[in-house]
């Protein structure tokens, strides 16, 4: 999460307030909206599966956008740029929930995790196959990317690792983004790769998420570009 340029502050209070109430409902209010309509409305999906695999795909996709935004406000998204102390809020707020809604969606998957709702990532002897244990572990360690500066966020963290070091695990988050891509393209390529079964033409949370993992990145490059001129 990005609060690696306010070192020397840290949120005050409680993090769910009224504007990251705002914020959670309309990430995930649009992550599940999305997912409702892909596959239940525009799919064949049935309304069975709803409470455990809908509300996985949604929560993935809204975790990836929650860590996405933790690193993209105060730098591409501004709204909050005139009150540091609720950028600060939002920020970390933004951080933690994608972090506890990987986690939730971690679970999730192992509890989904059959050739009945996964045929394609496994072999004929019923094991994982090659894309199904690559994705896992891709999976896997982006989270634990994602732990590492979820953890320094605690108040005592910036003092006991010193400012250039706290910064430094900071920007992990970075290679979490990056290790999300690799799991969204291990899971989803194939099926990026046929718009002509897209239900109603839209495109699978996997390349949602996707996308979304590459905006911080992208916006970051273009500032170490930018400073190099």
């Amino acid at each position: 999460m990005n609060l690696e340029d306010d070192t020397s502050q840290s949120p005050e209070g409680r993090l769910w307030r009224s504007v990251t109430t705002k914020w959670f409902g309309v990430i995930f209010g649009t992550a599940l909206a999305y997912a409702i309509l892909r596959y239940h409305i525009a799919g064949d999906v049935s309304w069975t599966q709803f409470p455990l695999f809908i509300l996985n795909k949604a929560m993935s996709l809204a975790a990836v956008a929650f860590v996405a935004c933790s690193y993209l406000v105060g730098r591409v998204i501004r709204w909050h740029n005139e009150d540091p102390q609720t950028k600060l809020v939002v920020i970390k707020f933004c951080g933690l929930m994608g972090l506890s809604l990987a986690a939730i969606h971690a679970l999730c998957s192992m509890c989904l995790l059959t050739p009945a709702y996964y045929a394609k990532f496994y072999g004929p002897d019923g094991r994982l196959n090659f894309t199904g244990g690559l994705g896992l572990a891709v999976g896997v360690v982006a989270l634990w990317a994602l732990v590492v500066p979820a953890i320094t966020t605690l108040p005592t963290m910036p003092k006991a690792l010193g400012g250039i070091r706290w910064k430094r695990t900071q920007r992990v988050g970075y290679l979490c983004l990056g290790l999300v891509i690799a799991h969204m393209v291990a899971f989803g390529l194939k099926g990026w790769m046929t718009p002509e079964k897209w239900h109603w033409g839209l495109p699978p949370i996997t390349l949602w998420g996707a996308l979304a993992a590459a905006v911080p990145i992208a916006a970051k490059s273009w500032q170490l570009c930018r400073r190099q001129k």
